[in-house]
């Protein structure tokens, strides 16, 4: 059986497209008894296993998908180099115990106090023991120490990893920033975080894998990786100018792997032409499916995205909502996401007075019946690698108006038939854009099912069983 890694810095519980992509070839995978899928959590925080946790009850990932933090996959690192389970916690003559709280005492002054929760992980205990070099705040999963932050006061924390109880790394950070830190295996220190991660990077064991860099951001771990190796590049690698910035131009034409991937062929060609890649690029499209649900009246414009307004300049759609609302009062726009702009949409729908038409509704782990309740989508974007969104749009009945980018809206969208590509930031032309959708809102309906072929399920499980299994034979790059 083939592992497949995919690398994530961190896990949370909301997420865009290029999230939810990720989700999607791994819950893939899960399914082919051939692969073992497995995601790979650069941050050791418990809150990440409790989110992964989550999100596996919630149905947003398979169940046959495992989560591995970077020190987990480094135990047997650890075990080789003989170091033993961490149990140097302070005397104590008694304890007193109240429903989850456990306090321990020497001589009748506190040494220790428990604070014990069950949850799906096991049981999770944080241990506080006061301390003249600083207070020291333990994480205990079912009894083993898992992590151990020290504060020193003045911005100053002291992290050490543990898996299973035994210390695999060390680091300090200033007000959140990385100072310094310490291989506990190895005891090499290192004075740069990225330096510091491939150092522990170099210790995990893969055995026969395939890791997907989902990202360029990651990319600089590839050297260090001793495994068949592959690059997706959703659009995280341009600028919100749709060029691609300079630093991500390195790291593609400088990865360390077999192969590169993006889902449109025409990213495909772009980066063909913008860069010299370091690896053959190869095209493998998302898909989405229409969910069965009872028949529905479709009311309203949705937007479905991430909150972030460089890259989704949902302000500007409202701004052009508020030009057409009086001429269709009965449609209102719903705006479904999270992020840092959500403030600001706040102060913008209560300057332009609309907030009883354009409404934000929040995160949403269930798109698709949000589009199958819609008149149409409106998908802001200044650069899309694909735009999962859109897909899931169209497959859903829901006409897409969207920024005439790179690069998937181009390959999705025929405009003026299944939705309409209008010019970047032209608030004029989002405005006439919906005025025609909603003017003839069945027409564009009837044809959002066209051209959907190449985005079944079963040819994207053919092709990513076809990708990884060739990738798992081929050789090792240098």
């Amino acid at each position: 059986m083939t592992k497949v890694y995919s690398i994530f810095e961190r896990i949370g519980l909301g997420g865009g497209g290029k999230v939810r992509a990720i989700y999607r070839r791994m819950n893939a995978l899960a399914e082919m008894a051939e692969f073992d899928p497995v995601i790979l959590n650069l941050d050791h925080n418990p809150n990440q296993k409790l989110k992964f946790s989550q999100l596996q009850d919630g149905g947003i990932i398979a169940s046959g998908v495992r989560n591995l933090t970077v020190p987990e996959a480094c135990h047997a690192a650890a075990l080789a180099a003989g170091i033993a389970p961490f149990e140097d916690f302070p005397h104590f003559d008694e304890t007193q115990v109240s429903r989850s709280k456990t306090t321990y005492l020497q001589d009748g002054v506190l040494v220790m106090l428990d604070r014990t929760k069950h949850t799906t992980l096991g049981t999770i205990t944080k241990r506080t023991v006061p301390n003249s070099a600083g207070e020291q705040r333990f994480t205990l999963i079912d009894g083993l120490v898992h992590q151990l932050k020290v504060h020193k006061g003045g911005g100053i924390i002291e992290t050490t990893d543990y898996v299973s109880g035994r210390a695999v790394r060390w680091a300090k950070t200033h007000e959140g920033k990385f100072v310094i830190g310490r291989n506990l295996v190895t005891g090499t220190i290192c004075r740069m975080e990225r330096i510091f991660q491939q150092n522990i990077f170099e210790m995990i064991g893969w055995g026969d894998a395939v890791v997907f860099f989902d990202g360029v951001t990651s990319a600089y771990l590839s050297p260090v990786t001793k495994a068949r190796r592959a690059l997706f590049l959703h659009a995280d690698h341009r600028g919100p100018n749709g060029k691609i910035v300079p630093r991500s131009k390195f790291l593609i034409e400088n990865f360390k792997g077999e192969a590169i991937i993006t889902s449109t062929g025409v990213h495909k060609a772009q980066i063909e032409a913008d860069v010299t890649p370091a690896a053959s690029v190869h095209v493998i499209p998302h898909y989405c499916e229409r969910v069965s649900a009872p028949a529905q009246l479709r009311r309203h414009f949705v937007t479905v995205s991430r909150l972030d307004l460089v890259g989704k300049p949902i302000d500007e759609c409202i701004e052009a909502f508020c030009r057409i609302m009086t001429e269709f009062p009965q449609v209102d726009y719903l705006i479904y996401g999270s992020g840092a702009g959500a403030a600001q949409l706040e102060a913008q729908i209560a300057r332009l007075g609309c907030g009883g038409r354009v409404m934000l509704a929040g995160y949403t782990n269930a798109p698709l019946p949000v589009f199958q309740g819609a008149l149409a989508s409106v998908y802001p974007t200044t650069t899309e690698g694909f735009g999962l969104s859109i897909l899931e749009a169209l497959s859903n009945g829901c006409p897409v108006i969207s920024y005439d980018v790179n690069y998937g809206p181009r390959e999705m969208i025929e405009s003026g038939r299944n939705g309409i590509l209008v010019p970047r930031g032209d608030i004029a032309a989002i405005a006439e854009a919906m005025r025609r959708v909603l003017s003839t809102p069945e027409r564009f309906q009837r044809e959002t099912s066209g051209g959907l072929e190449r985005y079944t399920r079963e040819a994207y499980l053919n092709n990513y069983r076809n990708f990884v299994t060739t990738l798992a034979a081929t050789p090792l790059a240098d």
